[in-house]
């Protein structure tokens, strides 16, 4: 495919080149172009073509460390996204509805972190340590 393409290129500059030359031809005397000169512009036509294709061929690797850099971090993602929905599958539904002191006792024995508790119920965090030193001292 890169090779295609630079051949592409390789015919697209050697047609602009020579219907520039073509077209100088028209209005002043014809230019003589040494065999010299045709090496030259053709090699500098290559160097051109390998320089592009080594770009190319970098902007490929690197598109592909990122497209694999995020798929790791969607399956990361799916995890921590599978493991919140198991803790919330584990608190009865009617807790869920009834009193903040359910919910939190549950949460906790659900594995829930104290910071997750508060941000999920949108309690203060005065409240959720009251709750859970109640539950403490109650045991």
């Amino acid at each position: 495919m890169i090779t295609e393409g630079m051949t592409l290129i390789i015919l697209l500059l050697i047609v602009f080149f020579f219907g520039r030359v073509l077209r100088k031809g028209k209005n002043k005397k014809p230019s003589v172009w040494t065999s010299d000169q045709l090496i030259k512009w053709a090699k500098e036509s290559e160097i051109l073509c390998l320089s592009l294709s080594k770009n190319l061929e970098e902007k490929k690797e690197i598109t592909k460390r990122l497209m694999e850099q995020l798929d790791e971090k969607l399956q990361s993602l799916n995890l921590r996204l599978a493991g919140i929905e198991e803790k919330k599958k584990s608190i009865p539904e009617g807790v869920r509805e009834g009193d903040p002191y359910g919910k939190v006792v549950k949460m906790v024995e659900a594995g829930y972190k104290f910071p997750e508790i508060v941000r999920s119920l949108k309690l203060p965090k005065g409240e959720v340590q009251l709750i859970l030193d109640l539950k403490q001292y109650s045991q």
